[in-house]
């Protein structure tokens, strides 16, 4: 190709998006640490025009590679039409050079004399690989090859000798010190974390090639991911031991170290078995990277969505006047609207049949209560929605179609459940956590253990502490979640399943379910196709009060009636709480 429309094909496309253009033919090979140290210091406001000089025209020479800047680009697409004029067609090289000179009045300079552009022409086994920027002159795709492949066996050396000196400085500075600094293993590492916290797990976990032996309390064996499996791979790989060999292995993960693994294996030959080899390795943590993010406050305004069935009529109640208190009395910048799904059987709304009735008046109390106490808002703290159901409970994706039309496109929406305590730090959580544009933030909850296996014959607390005899983090729970009504939008129109703009457009019991996508109650993972962020993590702060599940076979799908049986099975209480009151109950 024509050197001037490769010009123009790097100002058209590519030319907002880097500083220097390096073009360089096909059969050669980069040497990408000389690059970057040739290059780090240039400007992106320098002329740069480098190249290998010809000796019989004194041009830089297309073969060897030429180094380009953007601001030079620029001047030079200027020019342009009289280049295209005054070009010969028979050396791209002398094009080039007369187009630059013309527009720039730069010729083929090194932009440093102390540091001047290298280009080496390969030749098999002669070649030094030190300082060369680019290696040129391969004849054939064998050539190449074998080219490559002396540059990667050179850069290896250069690597493992860096390595070995680095390891002997550090020694050394080790046995110079006058502190009693001790030797890690790798040399260089972090050291080991040693915890004073009596709940921190300092504990090994075993595993074989296909389960992980003992990762929670409720699985004695947990099946290895794919990830998981391909790290136990290569580090056999690594540590020269065949999966026919390998016994058993036990992995240590550490917050500032990574993760150490012992592995142990027998070598056989000849069908004996010889004796048993062990391995140690370590997973080094990665650099840490500071990812930017915009700047956040907790004053934004939260929108707590909270749907509300026959069965939550008394826990609403109570937490409505937990939100006067806690939320309301301080001033929090919290709208909470609740919305009461009616079945079928009870369709009675706003009369005095209303099966929600009583909650309702309490909430228009609140709302007249705090409206005459502060005169100078004219926005109440709390709303409802009625919302008619044809017997079949609605999604969180269905509940938050009808929903957000109805709030303001800058307020956080909260997806939250009567059975959650209204704190402030969670609510200060929420807004550092949810960035319109960025990312949204689902919170795995602190749930509180069945009341009578936890506290016996004695009263349960009227605030829910946050221990671990008892509550537990629930993983399986999804149905809170944080988001800008945008983000939800966006994400929204990415499936296919159509918005839910009417009542009349949920579904009942007969018509079947399976419009809705896959993990219909995980609105979480509806954000997994935009390229908004979902942070998932553990939330002390939201803790929710028991309340039994009930797994509805009639409705739920094959993976959504296990997942609950699951869960279910979860919320009694821990094992040595249930094995003490099947002990108490056989004495």
């Amino acid at each position: 190709p024509d050197i001037l429309d490769i010009l123009k094909q790097i100002s058209t496309h590519h030319l907002t998006q880097y500083q220097l253009f390096f073009i360089i033919p096909s059969t050669s090979a980069l040497h990408g640490k000389n690059i970057k140290q040739f290059t780090d210091p240039l400007s992106p406001s320098d002329l740069v025009y480098a190249g290998k000089k010809s000796s019989l025209t004194g041009t830089c020479d297309l073969q060897a590679g030429i180094l380009l800047s953007r601001e030079l680009i620029k001047q030079v697409m200027t020019e342009m039409a009289w280049c295209a004029r005054n070009r010969v067609s028979y050396d791209q090289s002398q094009n080039l050079e007369k187009c630059v000179f013309y527009a720039t009045k730069v010729k083929c300079h090194d932009p440093f004399d102390e540091s001047p552009y290298k280009a080496q022409k390969y030749k098999s086994s002669s070649t030094p690989f030190d300082s060369a920027l680019l290696f040129y002159g391969a004849t054939s795709a064998k050539t190449k090859n074998t080219l490559l492949h002396d540059l990667n066996v050179h850069n290896e050396k250069v690597f493992n000798n860096d390595v070995k000196n680095l390891d002997a400085n550090i020694r050394a500075f080790i046995n110079s010190s006058k502190y009693d600094i001790v030797v890690n293993w790798p040399t260089g590492s972090n050291p080991k974390f040693k915890s004073t916290d009596r709940f921190d797990r300092d504990v090994s976990l075993s595993f074989n090639q296909t389960h992980l032996l003992g990762d929670d309390e409720y699985d004695p064996a947990t099946k290895l991911d794919d990830n998981h499996a391909k790290d136990i791979q290569e580090i056999l790989k690594q540590c020269n031991i065949q999966s026919d060999d390998f016994n058993s292995g036990w992995k240590k993960v550490d917050a500032t170290r990574g993760a150490d693994y012992i592995l142990e294996g027998n070598q056989k030959s000849n069908e004996k078995r010889l004796a048993s080899k062990e391995c140690l390795a370590v997973r080094e943590l990665a650099n840490p990277e500071i990812v930017p993010m915009p700047f956040v406050t907790e004053s934004f305004r939260i929108s707590l969505i909270v749907p509300v069935m026959e069965k939550d009529s008394q826990k609403t109640m109570n937490m409505l006047r937990s939100f006067a208190k806690n939320s309301i009395e301080n001033s929090e910048r919290i709208f909470l609207m609740l919305v009461f799904i009616y079945t079928p059987e009870r369709p009675d709304k706003n009369n005095n049949n209303d099966f929600f009735k009583d909650v309702k008046q309490l909430a228009l109390q609140i709302s007249k209560k705090y409206k005459k106490k502060d005169k100078v808002k004219t926005s109440s703290h709390l709303l409802w929605y009625s919302l008619q159901t044809k017997g079949l409970t609605p999604s969180s994706i269905e509940l938050m179609d009808l929903v957000t039309h109805k709030l303001d496109d800058k307020t956080i929406i909260l997806l939250g459940s009567p059975d959650m305590e209204i704190r402030s730090d969670y609510f200060n959580r929420v807004r550092m956590n949810t960035i319109l544009g960025k990312q949204v933030f689902c919170p795995i909850p602190f749930v509180e253990y069945h009341p009578a296996i936890i506290y016996g014959k004695k009263r349960p607390t009227a605030s829910l502490s946050f221990n671990t005899s008892l509550g537990h983090f629930d993983t399986l729970n999804h149905h809170h979640l944080s988001f800008y009504k945008a983000d939800y939008l966006l994400a929204r129109s990415l499936i296919e399943f159509p918005i839910v703009k009417a009542e009349s457009e949920l579904g009942d019991k007969v018509a079947s379910a399976n419009k809705l996508p896959a993990e219909k109650e995980k609105l979480c993972s509806l954000f997994m196709h935009s390229k908004v962020h979902s942070l998932t993590a553990p939330e002390p702060s939201l803790r929710l009060r028991y309340e039994e599940i009930f797994c509805d076979q009639e409705t739920m799908s094959e993976l959504e009636i296990k997942s609950c049986f699951v869960r279910r099975m979860r919320s009694f209480g821990r094992r040595s709480q249930l094995a003490e009151m099947v002990m108490n109950s056989e004495q």
